[in-house]
């Protein structure tokens, strides 16, 4: 292994402070300033550099260097090199330009627009890099010259093709992928994450995911499991030791809607928001193939692999909304001030407006309890 004596230290202290002179320092584009500037420095090393061409931006071409550049209009790369060719009978004056996102998708006429900035000759290459669970954000083809890519994948490929910078890399890959994200265990204004009708209603469609499929394959509707010695809140149909179910749970491969078996890792759905009728009988037909082949629900079984995702990905408010939810029906929170969770037996059932939690509560009356939920609707409130 190459050994390197950069630190991720030393990238973060020359980010930030070359990042202190530029004037993009609000929202996203203060982020995406910084990132512009950790990824010049870890592209200093010749080796690096070359690894990150070849394996990233997909070209046998080279560069003296790669340097960022001030983003002076909208479609300004934030990275910009010339591309020098590695034979004598490779064409010249090619450049390479870099731009960066780590808000929503990219728009395939805006890759054009930024394609076209530099300049004219088929040669030139636009890097684009976005962040996605597995692949680039697009809203239509990849323009030609253009390269796209995700976060997440410089953060898994790096690391193997440069190892002496793997450390670098790993941190590049992971702050481009949650930069923005809603970090809830550090204050938020929760009031407002959780009335946020975009919000409400993307949540409301990830529940009717969980609904739909629930029905589908095991003739049950989901409700919040209250076994003894959970730590945690957990919207389950269909889960046991030995039985493979559906949990709502954390975002992953674009969707909260996980296989699981208890005891053993979550395995995605496959389906994440369906918007059209040509998504949702997509999603109809996965899961009539799913019931069909029922050996995945035994003790021996395995889940299905999720495949290529269903539907649009989660978006990046939801995991923060489910997660303040999860706290809400803690069930150890939830014990501390006096409430005890009814038995599953008695849980009431997701339904098209609301999730809820039956709560027993300790005191002088013996009548069990009254119900703690929310509803999503479709207007956003809750």
């Amino acid at each position: 292994m190459a050994r390197s004596y950069a630190t991720v230290g030393q990238m973060l202290t020359y980010a930030v402070d070359r990042s202190s002179l530029s004037p993009d320092l609000q929202g996203p584009a203060r982020v995406e300033v910084i990132l512009r500037n950790m990824l010049e420095f870890v592209l200093m090393s010749p080796r690096s550099r070359d690894a990150f061409l070849r394996t990233v931006a997909r070209t046998e071409h080279t560069t003296g260097s790669i340097a960022a550049a001030p983003r002076l209009r909208r479609t300004s790369p934030d990275l910009m090199a010339e591309l020098l060719p590695r034979t004598k009978d490779s064409d010249d004056g090619a450049r390479l330009g870099i731009v960066l996102r780590v808000g929503g998708p990219f728009g395939t006429k805006q890759l054009r627009e930024m394609r076209t900035v530099l300049g004219t000759s088929p040669h030139h290459l636009l890097l684009a890099i976005a962040r996605h669970t597995d692949r680039a954000e697009l809203d239509g083809e990849v323009p030609e010259g253009v390269v796209a890519t995700s976060w997440a994948r410089v953060g898994r490929r790096m690391p193997k093709a440069d190892p002496g910078h793997a450390h670098l890399w790993e941190t590049l890959g992971e702050i481009g992928e949650n930069a923005g994200r809603p970090v809830v265990q550090f204050p938020v204004d929760s009031k407002k994450l959780l009335t946020k009708t975009s919000t409400a209603r993307e949540f409301r469609a990830h529940l009717d995911v969980m609904h739909h499929a629930s029905r589908a394959l095991f003739g049950i509707s989901p409700h919040f499991s209250t076994r003894r010695g959970q730590t945690g809140a957990h919207l389950q149909a269909g889960v046991g030791r030995q039985r493979t179910g559906l949990e709502f749970g954390e975002v992953e491969h674009g969707t909260p809607v996980h296989f699981l078996r208890t005891g053993e890792e979550p395995v995605p759905l496959g389906i994440g928001r369906l918007d059209g009728d040509e998504e949702r009988e997509a999603a109809r037909e996965r899961l009539a193939m799913l019931s069909r082949r029922t050996a995945w629900r035994t003790e021996a079984g395995a889940p299905p692999p999720p495949g290529e995702l269903i539907g649009a990905p989660a978006a990046p408010e939801l995991e923060g909304a489910r997660l303040l939810l999860w706290a809400v029906f803690n069930p150890m929170l939830l014990r501390d001030r006096g409430f005890d969770p009814a038995p599953s037996r008695r849980q009431p059932a997701l339904t098209s407006t609301t999730m809820g939690l039956r709560l027993l509560h300790r005191g002088d009356s013996p009548a069990p309890s009254t119900g703690c939920g929310w509803a999503a609707t479709a207007s956003g409130r809750t």
